[in-house]
């Protein structure tokens, strides 16, 4: 991913839990020492979890892209082809179907 594309998707969660926390502490539910010890625990959390998505997608693209090549072929010519910008199956392909590009 384009690193200004990280980085402005970085500062605009923070913006949000830094009004959710805004909200919370206006509220009496959080102080405002919890608040920043909570949004830093909360972005941290979120990065994981968008980098433990990210890591399924792309390993799941892998995958049916080496299932919707012609003949077995090493991890690393799969990853050429992605690369390159060989068609893909969709990602959301069914388990009990064989991967098609282009469906």
């Amino acid at each position: 991913m384009n690193p200004i594309a990280q980085e402005a998707l970085a500062a605009i969660v923070r913006w949000g839990l830094a009004l959710a926390a805004g909200y919370l502490v206006k509220a009496g539910i959080w102080s405002a020492s919890d608040s920043t010890t909570y949004v830093g625990a909360a972005t941290i959390g979120l990065v994981a979890l968008g980098w433990s998505l990210w890591q399924k997608y792309a390993a799941r693209l892998k995958l049916l892209t080496a299932l919707s090549l012609s003949q077995p072929t090493s991890e690393a010519a799969v990853e050429a082809a992605i690369d390159r910008g060989f068609p893909t199956p969709a990602i959301t392909s069914r388990k009990d179907m064989a991967p098609v590009v282009g469906a």
